[in-house]
């Protein structure tokens, strides 16, 4: 009786102390993801207030919402690249449509010498749907030449048809979606938040694809390493004359010839 109590003690010490060591993040993470080395301290805030980083450029991320733009004034501001949303899933009947600005913005981008990738805002509810959405990129985009990555960008619309969707799934549809835009010839990439990064998007299945975090603050604090950085929702830049998402791109993505 007492080696039987005495072993089964042993057992209880060994669940609390892995308990206690277990973290949020290795609960829903896979350990090969590769951890955020950058240190608080390394961000600095330029002489407009933006965040910085070694190595690190600007950009900013663009829609329809934000009309007629002026590309030459922008890249003049500081700005080094762009991505440019290239359509949307609507969130009720859930069609599939072009940004309207999509081609004047991707000609006059270019044209600036920006870098340009794109995102596709989607509200796949299926695999399928996620596919669908993909190969409606890989036809908008017709073969023309992206200097970054196709984005796979899932946001939950707690009034249309994703509500209560934001579950495992959506990085099983984000898999599909960036594999079939692979198979089209471009790099792909995934956008989410914080959230969605530790819980939902299981990002150690998606290491083949660049990862852009939505993270609002003056440094990024997100655990895992991540290629592109929105640091605000609220930004303002030459050019633009509605606010703006601004975006920090990390070396060695950095290094695009930007003449």
């Amino acid at each position: 009786m007492f080696f039987r109590l005495r072993s089964l003690l042993a057992v209880c010490m060994i669940l609390v102390f892995l308990s206690a060591c277990s973290s949020p993040e290795q609960e829903t993470q896979a350990p090969s993801i590769p951890r955020n080395q950058r240190s608080a301290e390394d961000f600095s805030l330029d002489e407009k207030g933006r965040p910085s980083y070694p190595g690190a450029i600007l950009g900013v991320d663009v829609s329809d919402h934000q009309g007629e733009i002026d590309w030459q004034r922008v890249r003049d501001d500081g700005v080094s690249f762009a991505i440019l949303r290239i359509g949307y899933r609507g969130n009720t009947v859930g069609g599939l449509q072009v940004d309207d600005c999509f081609a004047a913005n991707y000609i006059a981008a270019r044209a600036a010498g920006l870098p340009v990738g794109v995102y596709f805002f989607s509200q796949a509810v299926s695999e399928e749907e996620a596919r669908e959405e993909a190969r409606f990129v890989l036809q908008q985009l017709d073969g023309v030449p992206l200097d970054l990555p196709v984005f796979f960008d899932w946001e939950e619309a707690f009034d249309g048809r994703t509500g209560g969707k934001a579950s495992s799934s959506v990085g099983e549809w984000a898999q599909c979606f960036c594999k079939t835009i692979t198979d089209g010839g471009y790099d792909a990439g995934v956008y989410f938040n914080q959230q969605y990064g530790y819980s939902i998007m299981h990002l150690e299945n998606l290491m083949d694809y660049s990862f852009w975090i939505a993270e609002y603050q003056d440094n990024q604090s997100f655990g895992f390493q991540t290629d592109f950085w929105q640091f605000t929702g609220q930004g303002h830049v030459e050019g633009i004359d509605v606010i703006v998402d601004l975006n920090l791109m990390y070396a060695p993505e950095a290094e695009y010839d930007e003449d």
